[in-house]
């Protein structure tokens, strides 16, 4: 507890010169004021003992209903593991102060194709976001059908954090993550973790990419005992 204080007091004296000088958000989770709308496309590839090497493409829809709610769908094709994903998501911000709560509802559903296997996942999630890290906490149902068979995992705790060098609102920004979950996935208690970056190229257009390494899977993911993978994309804003 009191190195979480401390963090936060560390944090908001940081955060006073960037408000002396006028800063403004630029955007990460938060609406900005100018941009409602967001397309990002990412370009993945990695490798894991099971499908060996895989690519695949990710492209996602937000939509800012003000300054308070979003909605967002996402869709992926991962070639090499044959799995194909969709989602939609609604989210709502409360401000707190230097922070934002986000709480999320998200409904997922990943097609296995070398097992006919589909599996449906429901999260709800609160994510708490200072300037310099943030914490996720929620929970997933998830169920999977195999033919005329169907199975649903006891309720699997969502937890992530990460930290980054710069203020969320900067033009450039390096981070490290540590969670079990990911853009098309909920784990039990297999533990992920990474490295990401981004990058303002214009003011509506950002360049980002992410590191993420995967240890021994649980059942949620059916077969990828490890993995490794690399994305890289653009988001654009209008």
């Amino acid at each position: 507890m009191q190195k979480t204080l401390l963090c936060v007091l560390l944090s908001m004296l940081l955060l006073i010169p960037s408000l002396a000088h006028g800063q403004s958000y630029c955007g990460v989770h938060k609406y900005d004021g100018t941009h409602r709308n967001e397309l990002r496309g990412y370009l993945i590839a990695g490798d894991n003992i099971v499908t060996d090497a895989f690519y695949g493409l990710s492209v996602t829809y937000k939509r800012y209903l003000g300054n308070r709610w979003h909605v967002k769908g996402d869709m992926q094709m991962q070639f090499g593991k044959r799995l194909y994903s969709i989602d939609v998501e609604g989210g709502y911000r409360l401000p707190c102060g230097w922070s934002d709560f986000y709480l999320t509802g998200q409904l997922l559903y990943n097609r296995y194709q070398p097992w006919n296997t589909n599996e449906t996942i429901v999260n709800l999630s609160v994510r708490w976001e200072m300037p310099y890290f943030y914490l996720r906490a929620g929970a997933s149902l998830i169920h999977f059908h195999l033919l005329h068979f169907g199975y649903t995992e006891p309720v699997t705790l969502t937890l992530g954090g990460g930290v980054s060098i710069r203020p969320r609102w900067n033009s450039w920004n390096i981070g490290a993550f540590i969670r079990n979950y990911d853009d098309f996935y909920y784990e039990g208690y297999n533990i992920n973790w990474g490295f990401n970056f981004h990058a303002n190229l214009l003011s509506d257009l950002q360049l980002y990419g992410e590191l993420n390494i995967r240890p021994a899977g649980s059942m949620s993911q059916l077969a990828s005992k490890y993995e490794e993978s690399l994305k890289i994309g653009l988001k654009y804003m209008w």
